[in-house]
């Protein structure tokens, strides 16, 4: 069985997964997938996976569906939610600060899209390539022209950019369905340009996992 981390990006993942999993277990596996991928991030940093976070992984896995599925996605919002505030403190930012949270999904999410072309530049590399670059004729493709921009040898932040191109699709796809993100997704996208250790590209890789999940429900994934 493969890990998610070694699957360029979600869809490739799911399409492994849906090829090779029993039906039933599909869910769990992929709710797994995203446990692993945070498990990853605190790997990373060097720091152990909460021995709480462990032993309700063991307790969950033994539950008959839909129960575990359902317990484990309820658990990995905890795990972020302890991922968010570990990322939060390294930064020395304070754990009761919050960005402005908008009256409607569309506010929210028109509202974060800007402060990501201001403040991450890979996300601002991604919006100039899709709105001034990717309709003239001859216009090299997303991930050649990323490559181009970042040069030879930079492999993690040539990864982090495609991620980010992701998550902007998946943040336009929630403005068009009126989808209001999870609190913690919101703030975890928000603070990414904060974050520029290799842990950023497990972290993001999990945050695009959620959210291309979020939008199964309407058939935009």
């Amino acid at each position: 069985m493969k890990n998610r981390s070694e699957f360029r990006n979600q869809e490739e993942w799911q399409a492994y997964v849906r090829s090779t999993i029993p039906p039933e277990d599909v869910p769990f596996t992929l709710s797994m997938g995203l446990t692993d991928t945070y498990r990853e991030f605190y790997e990373i940093r060097s720091q152990p996976f909460p021995e709480r976070f462990s032993a309700e992984i063991e307790r969950i896995s033994s539950l008959p569906e839909p129960e575990r599925t359902s317990k484990l996605d309820a658990l990995n919002n905890n795990i972020l939610g302890d991922a968010t505030r570990f990322l939060m403190t390294a930064a020395g930012i304070p754990l009761d600060s919050e960005p402005m949270y908008g009256f409607t999904p569309r506010g929210e999410l028109e509202g974060l899209q800007e402060h990501l072309r201001t403040k991450n530049p890979y996300y601002a590399l991604w919006t100039h390539y899709r709105d001034d670059v990717a309709g003239q004729d001859n216009a090299p493709d997303w991930p050649e022209y990323v490559a181009k921009t970042m040069g030879v040898g930079a492999d993690r932040e040539i990864d982090f950019a495609l991620l980010i191109s992701e998550m902007g699709r998946c943040l336009e796809l929630y403005i068009q369905h009126e989808m209001r993100l999870p609190k913690r997704v919101y703030f975890q996208l928000w603070l990414l340009y904060r974050s520029n250790g290799p842990e950023r590209n497990a972290m993001t890789r999990a945050l695009v996992q959620e959210l291309v999940e979020g939008l199964e429900p309407c058939g935009s994934a």
